[in-house]
């Protein structure tokens, strides 16, 4: 389950985010996202590593989602939740079968049952008048002969914009019911390279996934986080108020490692060092290397020596 190219022994400080994602997966208040803003090499992708990590060994296992967003095909968001959707069934068996109907529906290119989808969960028929909910039935016990063709149609523009909306709808219905199911039941989503993709992708996180997801108290699921990491993230005072982004949003900057940190990371790499070598790396940091590059450093000059 966990990223064979990620070693936790390895990793070197960031204690204090990591504090912080524990305190947001306890849902004891309004946070639900976890914004981590910095410049390249700074340990941002590490980071998001190390806290997916942390839901992958600490039980009850955590599901959890981690995608880079610059490596997403393309800047549609139904390409985005059908890779979280595919990680969270296949690693953790969350089911999202609203989503698998109507998505299978719109590759089939069955529009009609895309037009139709009428989602109940918490309707209220309380002093209704009128009302009816019709379905298709076909019995084929007693049928002699029976042909079933399969035919796939292609959707226009307007219907696939349609159904990539209806798509999405249903994968948070299904979230949500699976967040109210059990008091255990909990999510995490972890955006990685924000400032890599594409506008209209970026829009579509903003003005949907964190508007109605996250900062809709009212309506939003009950146990979903989100991590979002880049080296820049959306610019939150911009759409909403400032006591609204303070109890939804811990965001925070990564600092600059402290000698010690030097130290740990030369001894979790296995290298044999002289005080020399921990005074230039250390050098390093203080005038603004990013620790990827100090990494990188140790690797060519002590292997070089050894």
């Amino acid at each position: 389950m966990e990223d064979k190219k990620f070693d936790p022994r390895k990793f070197i400080d960031r204690t204090f985010e990591q504090d912080l994602f524990e305190d947001l997966l306890k849902f004891n208040d309004y946070s639900r996202v976890l914004a981590i803003c910095d410049g390249g090499g700074m340990g941002k992708s590490q980071l998001l590593q190390k806290l997916q990590h942390r839901c992958l060994t600490v039980k009850p296992h955590t599901p959890v989602s981690l995608i880079a967003l610059d490596q997403l095909p393309d800047n549609n968001p139904l390409k985005l939740i059908e890779k979280i959707a595919d990680d969270l069934t296949n690693r953790f068996n969350v089911q999202f079968p609203n989503f698998e109907e109507l998505y299978s529906a719109q590759a089939s290119g069955d529009f009609g049952l895309i037009r139709s989808s009428v989602f109940l969960q918490g309707a209220d028929f309380r002093n209704s008048r009128d009302v009816r909910i019709a379905s298709y039935q076909v019995n084929a016990d007693k049928v002699d002969n029976l042909t079933l063709e399969s035919r796939v149609e292609k959707l226009t523009s307007e219907q696939q914009e349609i159904a990539n909306r209806v798509c999405i709808r249903a994968y948070f219905n299904d979230i949500k019911e699976y967040c109210a199911k059990d008091p255990d039941n909990k999510v995490v989503l972890m955006l990685d390279a924000y400032e890599k993709c594409q506008v209209e992708l970026k829009e579509w996180i903003v003005d949907y996934l964190l508007a109605r997801h996250f900062f809709d108290l009212d309506h939003r699921p009950t146990r979903l986080a989100l991590v979002l990491a880049g080296r820049k993230v959306p610019e939150f005072e911009m759409k909403w108020a400032l006591e609204d982004i303070k109890a939804v949003v811990k965001s925070r900057q990564l600092g600059k490692w402290g000698k010690k940190d030097v130290e740990e990371c030369l001894r979790a790499h296995g290298f044999i060092y002289e005080a020399n070598h921990l005074e230039m790396f250390w050098t390093m940091i203080q005038s603004g290397m990013p620790p990827s590059l100090v990494v990188e450093g140790m690797h060519s000059i002590l292997r070089r020596q050894q």
